[in-house]
């Protein structure tokens, strides 16, 4: 998905419809349900941006839908030394809101304009998102642990994890991290504290 790397580095000029493109009768194609002036209105992006990161998104999704195991395949070429499928799905999930079990373009590019365009605030609050595995807006221990220890894999070759130090330093790691998040001492780190915790 090259169109991550796209992603604010601007875009041609071009006239690119989204509406009105050659499709063959046989090929199914989920076209954005929204006009390009609602994209720029959702985002932060301009009309050309727009387009460019559309006609790459196009290259490498030619259906118009990124399935978790295409979003998976290409999130592991950015780290080829480590185990990155579990991490990728809860990516996956974060960007995939409505639980389509796809990404369409206006996913892709709402998370993007949020990751390049975005307040601090509205960036901590996705990484907040994204920990939260149950998306019940609190995390628990065991929500944070899984993903510590998802990271751990994109980090360190698989090949190369002695499974009792690795086992060890994840939950420390976590225990750690939910000591000084768990403001109330019950159990849960809420949106607001990690918020606050995190704009300190």
């Amino acid at each position: 998905m090259n169109v991550v790397r796209s992603a604010g580095s601007g875009g041609r000029r071009s006239s690119l419809k989204f509406q009105n493109e050659n499709l063959s009768a046989k090929q199914l194609v989920r076209r954005p349900a929204c006009t390009i002036a609602e994209l720029m209105a959702k985002t932060k992006f301009s009309k050309d941006e727009i387009c460019h990161l559309y006609r790459t998104f196009k290259q490498d999704c030619p259906s118009g839908e990124v399935t978790k195991a295409h979003f998976a395949s290409v999130f592991a070429t950015l780290f080829p030394s480590g185990e990155c499928y579990r991490y990728s799905v809860f990516l996956f999930r974060n960007i995939d809101r409505t639980n389509s079990g796809f990404i369409r373009f206006e996913d892709l590019l709402v998370t993007l304009s949020l990751l390049v365009h975005g307040s601090i605030e509205e960036r901590i609050s996705w990484i907040f998102d994204l920990y939260d595995l149950n998306k019940d807006g609190m995390l628990t221990r065991l929500e944070l642990l899984q993903m510590v220890a998802a990271i751990f894999q994109l980090i360190v070759p698989v090949c190369k994890l002695n499974f009792t130090s690795i086992t060890s330093a994840i939950e420390e790691r976590t225990n750690q991290l939910f000591e000084i998040w768990d403001m109330h001492g019950d159990g849960h780190v809420y949106k607001e504290d990690f918020l606050r915790y995190c704009l300190q």
